[in-house]
């Protein structure tokens, strides 16, 4: 390999490693920069992960000892074999610095049998590595196969609101600040409803560009990555599923819509989630196998994405609001489920807590409606019996009362107001 070409490769990068415009994550304190573990970040392109990896790279102490690849460079289509990840290392030790300590590997699943090089790297104790990419299958299935118990993974989804508010130098402190400055963050919340949470379209506002994105995962992290040979069948069941967000979907449905095998259906599913497209919900029940069997939910990896690619989707606000709430209780890492009662009645979300209690939350845009209302808590007494949690809530786009069922206090409020408070409970937990 040609060293200068390597020189200028890995003098380009460290100077974009050390770009000055950043803006904060949340998700950054909670990644230990000095134990042994790779750490290894996931979530879809575009989503921040290169920004996390500049942020860990100005908590650093000693400013040369770190080095810096993003592996979508175009050097790396053809040389991408795991021997230039250790032609990289030799070479920045021998033209940049001997003292060599942090690795920031950037979309890794672009080179060949990348783990075994991160393997060795890791087995020889001289190195911290952090990994990111943008397929859930590839990093968390390869890396707890050769770094079993010796690595961490994260999963790093598009801006939660409360960081869309610090991305609009926006800052809510305290619990008064909602009353002072409600009408701001009102329109603030209407913009992060429209236009989601990826980070450059955030600042930007181009609501085109998150076209592309979608594009992007379906051509580069799906279509290229397994070799899908039905692309029209693909693509047009990629847009069914983003327009049916929130609701139950089966793979006997999308086998009997695009006459293709249930197998087909369950892999282009499977392709979905690992690309961070989509996620699943699974129906809450006590027996493993009867949940394992239920139909899931699904859910679209942002709202903004989910409003530019189909219109069935944008106009409906309530299944907006759900989905927020969902990938927001997605980026808090408990374990969630919906729930059904025999009776047809649905609980849109069932939060199971640390402490073995269950919190159950419904979500409706308005309760203004009274068969809206009369729905959502005849799905709260049901999900309360048949669960016995004690905890429910009902979130809406912006209505705060309480309400009592059957002797119990319903707390209502605003999913944007719901949303903040967390955060300022996560932060006072730091």
């Amino acid at each position: 390999m040609n060293n200068n070409l390597l020189v200028k490769i890995i003098d380009f990068w460290q100077k974009v490693g050390q770009q000055d415009k950043l803006y904060n994550r949340a998700f950054v304190e909670f990644i230990n920069m000095e134990n042994k573990e790779v750490v290894d970040i996931m979530g879809p392109r575009r989503s921040g992960k290169s920004s996390v990896l500049k942020l860990l790279i100005r908590k650093l102490k000693e400013k040369e000892n770190w080095l810096y690849i993003n592996f979508e460079d175009p050097f790396f289509v053809e040389n991408n074999s795991p021997q230039i990840i250790e032609e990289l290392i030799e070479t920045y030790k021998e033209y940049f610095s001997q003292s060599l300590r942090y690795l920031f590997f950037d979309e890794i699943q672009n080179i060949k049998n990348w783990e075994t090089a991160v393997r060795k790297l890791r087995d020889s104790g001289q190195y911290k590595i952090f990994v990111t990419g943008s397929s859930s299958k590839l990093l968390s299935s390869e890396l707890s196969t050769l770094l079993s118990g010796r690595h961490l993974s994260y999963t790093l989804l598009p801006l939660s609101f409360p960081e869309y508010l610090l991305f609009k130098d926006f800052k809510i402190i305290k619990r008064k600040d909602f009353v002072l400055h409600e009408k701001a963050i009102i329109k603030h919340f209407d913009d992060y409803l429209h236009y989601g949470g990826f980070p450059e379209i955030v600042l930007t506002g181009n609501q085109e560009l998150v076209k592309q994105y979608y594009t992007d995962i379906i051509q580069r992290d799906i279509i290229m990555r397994y070799d899908v040979r039905e692309k029209d069948i693909l693509e047009k069941m990629g847009l069914f599923l983003i327009s049916n967000a929130t609701k139950i979907i089966s793979f006997s449905s999308l086998k009997k819509l695009y006459k293709i095998s249930y197998e087909l259906a369950a892999n282009y599913i499977d392709y979905f989630k690992e690309s961070f497209l989509l996620f699943e919900l699974p129906q809450f029940s006590y027996s493993l196998k009867t949940q394992q069997k239920s139909f899931k939910k699904i859910y679209a990896i942002d709202t903004g994405l989910a409003n530019a690619v189909s219109f069935r989707f944008s106009e409906d606000k309530g299944r907006i609001l759900e989905n927020t709430v969902f990938l927001h209780l997605k980026r808090m890492a408990c374990p969630v489920y919906y729930f059904k009662s025999n009776s047809l009645s649905e609980v849109d979300f069932v939060v199971k807590k640390s402490d073995g209690s269950k919190q159950l939350i419904q979500v409706a845009w308005s309760l203004d409606d009274k068969t809206t209302r009369d729905r959502e808590l005849s799905g709260l007494r049901d999900g309360s019996s048949a669960l016995k949690a004690q905890n429910a809530i009902l979130l809406t786009y912006n209505t705060r009362e309480k309400l009592s069922l059957d002797g119990k206090i319903i707390q209502v409020m605003p999913v944007y107001e719901w949303m903040l408070e967390n955060e300022m409970k996560a932060a006072k937990k730091k």
